[in-house]
């Protein structure tokens, strides 16, 4: 197997050991540095300059912009390196946001990295960033572990281990769920969204959260200004969690910067939220509805970067849709891109990952 990278590239966050605006092409990573192998890969992230591989093993390698500490290592090359530090834990999920990292280990300890100037990492507000992998100290209260994470911008939030929602970064646009009567000046560095139970699944956008339930349930908050809550763009900001729609056939939700999505069971795709690039991959009508994407079906997994997504179907084709003006869609130009287009023709493809401008595939 094989690791194909393309897309936003200005910091070298591909691991293709030079730097560009952009990558119109799948192009191979070279992975020989670093022993990682493309076959072991589980999971990738990228943040605005940086990217995270997790493989089977529980290691993570990075690339990419450190300005931040985000890449937790002392420097960067170019190419994807182990992060040491984190050796001896074994990673079973990995995230980012604009310019911070976040893994979660098996054991469902959190490590955090990167900027804490909006203490979106949960961390004290003393520490404006930090380069070393920090574990999370919260208390018996809040979380006994975590089971899941999620980065937007600016903020995060964590799905505990009996399926409450913990959320840090900031909150002025209602991402946290807390409420109007907070700043970003003034509240504890790690909350608990009150009366919210039951999460399977979490997405952050660039500023608002969405939410899954054991029952299907839909809940949204945080800025609404295209509709991305699914709820009428009339409501700019929505501060506290409001429950949208249920539908038992979703499994998993997904956030980009404006647009959201969800999974279902059956391998379908609904969206809503803001088109402007073609990131719904259709025309619709009511941008806030969450729809299906038309005769699309079959998907296994699903990735949504800031305004562009990856689908990998039950058979191996990789699709793209949405902003393009980096490559990000991997189509060979910088057309946007308005409904699922395929690409890696003839290639069968594993795992896709959509980062903020950046996108990742393990092909066959």
């Amino acid at each position: 197997m094989k690791l194909y990278a393309w897309g936003a590239n200005s910091s070298g966050q591909l691991g293709l050991g030079q730097k560009c605006e952009a990558v119109l092409e799948p192009t191979e990573v070279d992975l020989s540095n670093c022993g990682l192998q493309p076959e072991n890969i589980v999971c990738i992230a990228g943040g605005s300059g940086h990217a995270l591989i997790l493989d089977n093993n529980g290691h993570i390698y990075c690339c990419g912009l450190n300005t931040k500490g985000q890449l937790g290592i002392s420097d960067s090359n170019g190419r994807f390196e182990e992060i040491e530090i984190l050796n001896g834990r074994k990673i079973a999920h990995v995230a980012c946001g604009w310019d911070f990292s976040a893994a979660l280990s098996d054991n469902g300890r959190l490590f955090v990295w990167g900027d804490n100037s909006y203490t979106q990492l949960g961390l004290s507000k003393s520490i404006t960033c930090t380069g070393i992998p920090s574990m999370l100290q919260v208390s018996q209260k809040l979380a006994t572990g975590f089971s899941h994470i999620s980065c937007g911008l600016r903020h995060s939030a964590m799905i505990t281990k009996d399926q409450c929602l913990l959320v840090a970064g900031s909150g002025l646009k209602g991402q946290l769920g807390l409420g109007d009567n907070i700043s970003d000046d003034n509240y504890l560095s790690i909350s608990k969204v009150p009366d919210l139970k039951d999460v399977e699944s979490v997405a952050c956008g660039q500023n608002h959260t969405i939410v899954l339930t054991a029952n299907g349930t839909l809940l949204s908050w945080g800025e609404n200004k295209f509709g991305q809550l699914a709820i009428d763009p009339e409501t700019k900001n929505s501060f506290v969690p409001s429950e949208v729609l249920t539908n038992e056939s979703f499994e998993k939700v997904f956030s980009g910067w404006t647009h959201s999505a969800a999974l279902t069971k059956t391998g379908e795709i609904f969206v809503w939220g803001r088109n402007n690039y073609g990131q719904l991959g259709f025309q619709k009508t009511v941008a806030h509805k969450p729809e299906k994407i038309p005769n699309f079906k079959d998907v296994k997994q699903l990735s949504l970067g800031s305004e562009h997504s990856l689908a990998v179907t039950k058979d191996g084709k990789l699709f793209s849709w949405g902003w393009n003006e980096h490559g990000s869609c991997g189509t060979g130009d910088t057309n946007n891109v308005m409904k699922p287009t395929q690409v890696l023709v003839n290639r069968k493809v594993k795992l896709a990952f959509a980062c903020t401008g950046q996108s990742f595939a393990v092909v066959e």
